[in-house]
């Protein structure tokens, strides 16, 4: 008698792992990414090399080589340092951004920033000083000399 193995239904066929879909814009950087939730609440200091996702609130310090993603239901009071931020919630505090700060329609910034590119949508809000360098063109150091 021949017996043929049942497929166990709670075991998917193998296939190409997806990202989660919330996730997959983030810039890819040097580590994993990680996402604070909408409902976390984080006090303290944030480091890491990869990428970060701000859905909730985050109190005190961040430190990210990679991208700053503020979601429209994240709120950071904190010194923020990153390479770049897309800021659709709200910072208050400092923030130093080496590459870009992109504010939509919905950011809110209050404090001071600085950056070498400052991107600002029609509706957001920003209060404090900013100081935007620009980024060097070829040639453009000499003049500065």
């Amino acid at each position: 008698m021949l017996f043929r193995k049942k497929a166990d239904p709670m075991i998917l066929p193998p296939g190409p792992p997806r990202p989660a879909p919330d996730i997959a814009e983030i810039a890819p950087g040097g580590g994993g990414r990680t996402v604070v939730g909408a409902h976390t609440l984080i006090r303290g200091t944030l480091k890491g090399d990869g990428p970060l996702l701000v859905r909730g609130t985050v109190e005190g310090e961040i430190a990210v080589r990679g991208g700053l993603t503020v979601a429209p239901t994240g709120r950071v009071e904190a010194e923020v340092e990153a390479r770049s931020v897309e800021l659709e919630g709200e910072v208050r505090g400092s923030m130093r951004a080496t590459a870009r700060v992109a504010l939509s329609a919905s950011g809110i910034f209050e404090g001071e920033m600085a950056t070498p590119v400052l991107e600002v949508r029609p509706g957001s809000i920003v209060r404090g000083r900013t100081r935007v360098a620009g980024l060097p063109a070829p040639g453009r150091d000499r003049l500065l000399h």
